[in-house]
C-alpha cells in the first residue's frame, strides 16, 4: 500500500511579484483521526494577470528540487533562474509546506520551512530550513523540532553520535544543499533513520519526491537563462551545460523538439506509456488508431519521435493541434495525479476545449487518489468547483488570497466576474480600449 502525503497548506513570499506572505489553504485546519481528503482533492487558483499564480507554482517547483536535488544550487542556470526569481525588494524567497502523511507508525503532521537569500557575492544560498512535526492533529497544538539549518550549519537533530557525525559531515555544505539530500550518506555510514527524527527526515524527502510541478512553456526560462549565461564564454559554465544534458538523456527527460531521449532498458516501460497514452488521447480523438513510436540509435541511448496513426495517414506528433499536443504533454503528470501524488499544473486551461477541462476536473474531483492543484482563467470549472471544499482560492493584485466558501446558492464564477470578490475588482470597461486601441471617431 502506498504511503499517503497530503498538502495541507502553503505559505510563500519573495518569489516574482509576491512581496510580502500569502497562504493558500489545501484543507479544513483542524485534523482529525478520521482524516478524510476525498472533499479535497482539486484546487484552483484564479487571479488577474501578474497576481502571482505562476509565482507560486516556481516557488513550489524550487523547494521540491532543493530537497531533492544536491546539486541544484551548484548549477549556475539555476543560479541564474533564482536571480531573476526572486523578489528584487526582499532579495529572500522563503517556502512553508504542511503535510499529513501516515506509515506503519501511523499519521502525523509535518511543518518545513525552506529559506534562500541572495548573498553579498551575487549568488543564492540556502540561508536556513527547518521541519517540525504536530503533536496531535488539533490546529492548536504545538510542534516539535525535528531539525534545523541556521546559515550554513546543523543547528538541531537527534542526539548523541548521530548529531555529531551529521554536524561534521555537513559543515560547510548545508548553505549549498539541504540535509535532507544527506539521507543515503547517513544510512551508509552505518546510521539508522528508524527512530522518530529519522522517519520524519525521511518523510521529509519522500514528500518532496510526491511533488509535480508542471510550468506552461511560455514562463519557462532556463533556455534563456542559458543563453545569456552562454554570451559570457564562461568555459566551465558550457562544460557543466554539457555534463546536465548527458545525465538529461538518461533521465529521459522530454525536448521541446518532441524526441525523447531514453536508455535501451527503459524501451519496454516507455512503451507500456505509450499504449496508455494513445488510449487517453483517443478519449478526445476516437479516430486516433495509435500512437507509433520512430527510434534511432545514439550509443547506449535510443532517440524516440512520436507519430501519430490516423486512418490511411500518419502525422508527426510536432503537426499535431496544440490542443492535443498540451493534453500528450499533461498525461503523464496527470497520470501521476490520479495515483495519489501531489500535482500542480499552471495555466491548465491554455489550449484545452472548457468541456474536455471541466470533465478531467470532474474525473480528480470524484476518482482522483491524489491533489491537483492548478492555475487557470478560464472560469467554468468553478462550475465543477463550487460545492467542493478549500476547492478555489483567488489571489489578488495586492497578494492576498481569498478562499471561496459555499454560501447558499451563491456562484463562484459571477461573484468573480462581477467583482465581488475582495481585493480582485475587475474595473476595466470596454471604454477604456478608447484611444488606446482606437474608436469609432477616431477619423472625425
Amino acid at each position: 500500500m502506498m504511503e499517503v502525503y497530503y498538502l495541507l497548506n502553503l505559505r510563500i513570499s519573495g518569489i516574482k511579484s509576491i512581496e510580502t506572505p500569502i497562504e493558500i489553504p489545501f484543507y479544513k485546519k483542524t485534523i482529525k483521526n478520521d482524516f478524510d481528503p476525498e472533499q479535497y482533492r482539486v484546487k484552483g487558483i484564479y487571479g488577474e494577470n501578474g497576481s502571482g499564480k505562476t509565482a507560486i507554482m516556481l516557488a513550489v517547483r524550487i523547494m521540491t528540487r532543493i530537497l531533492l536535488d544536491r546539486n541544484y544550487l551548484s548549477d549556475s542556470v539555476n543560479q541564474r533562474l533564482l536571480l531573476e526569481s526572486i523578489n528584487k525588494k526582499t532579495r529572500r524567497l522563503s517556502v512553508d509546506a504542511t503535510y499529513y502523511t501516515f506509515d506503519y507508525t501511523g499519521p502525523f503532521i509535518c511543518h518545513y520551512q525552506m529559506v534562500l537569500e541572495i548573498g553579498n557575492d551575487g549568488r543564492v544560498c540556502l540561508a536556513g530550513e527547518k521541519l517540525e512535526r504536530k503533536i496531535g492533529h488539533n490546529s492548536q497544538m504545538p510542534y516539535v523540532l525535528v531539525f534545523e539549518t541556521r546559515d550554513g550549519s546543523l543547528f538541531k537533530f537527534n542526539k548523541g553520535e548521530l548529531f555529531k557525525y551529521c554536524k561534521e559531515k555537513t559543515k560547510n555544505l548545508l548553505g549549498q544543499r539541504s540535509f535532507a539530500t544527506f539521507i543515503n550518506e547517513i544510512e551508509m555510514a552505518g546510521y539508522s533513520l528508524q527512530s522518530l527524527p529519522g522517519r520524519h527526515l525521511f518523510s521529509l524527502a519522500v514528500f518532496a519526491s510526491r511533488i509535480y510541478v508542471e510550468i506552461d512553456e511560455a514562463d519557462d526560462h532556463r533556455e534563456d537563462a542559458y543563453q545569456k549565461l552562454k554570451k559570457l564564454n564562461s568555459d566551465e559554465i558550457l562544460r557543466e551545460q554539457e555534463e546536465l544534458t548527458i545525465y538529461s538523456w538518461a533521465s529521459a527527460v522530454k525536448h521541446r523538439t518532441m524526441e525523447t531521449v531514453i536508455t535501451r532498458n527503459q524501451l519496454p516501460f516507455f512503451l507500456e506509456q505509450i499504449d496508455r497514452l494513445s488510449a487517453f488521447v483517443r478519449i478526445f480523438k476516437p479516430n486516433l488508431k495509435n500512437i507509433d513510436l520512430e527510434t534511432k540509435e545514439y550509443g547506449e541511448f535510443l532517440i524516440c519521435r512520436r507519430v501519430m496513426e490516423y486512418e490511411g495517414f500518419r502525422l508527426d506528433e510536432e503537426y499535431e493541434s496544440r490542443g492535443i499536443k498540451k493534453l500528450m504533454r499533461l498525461f503523464d503528470i496527470l497520470d501521476a495525479a490520479s495515483k495519489g501524488n501531489i500535482v500542480f499544473i499552471d495555466e491548465l486551461d491554455s489550449n484545452i476545449n472548457d468541456i474536455y477541462l471541466d470533465k478531467l476536473i470532474e474525473y480528480f474531483t470524484y476518482y482522483g487518489k491524489g491533489q491537483l492543484c492548478f492555475t487557470a482563467h478560464n472560469l467554468s470549472p468553478m462550475s465543477v468547483l463550487r460545492n467542493s471544499k478549500c476547492a478555489i482560492s483567488f489571489i489578488s493584485g495586492v497578494n492576498t488570497v481569498h478562499t471561496w466558501t459555499s454560501k447558499g446558492n451563491q456562484n463562484p464564477e459571477h461573484a468573480y466576474r462581477d467583482g465581488f470578490i475582495e481585493d480582485s475588482p475587475f474595473n476595466v470597461d470596454a471604454s477604456d480600449f478608447l484611444g488606446v486601441l482606437g474608436g469609432a471617431d477616431e477619423d472625425e
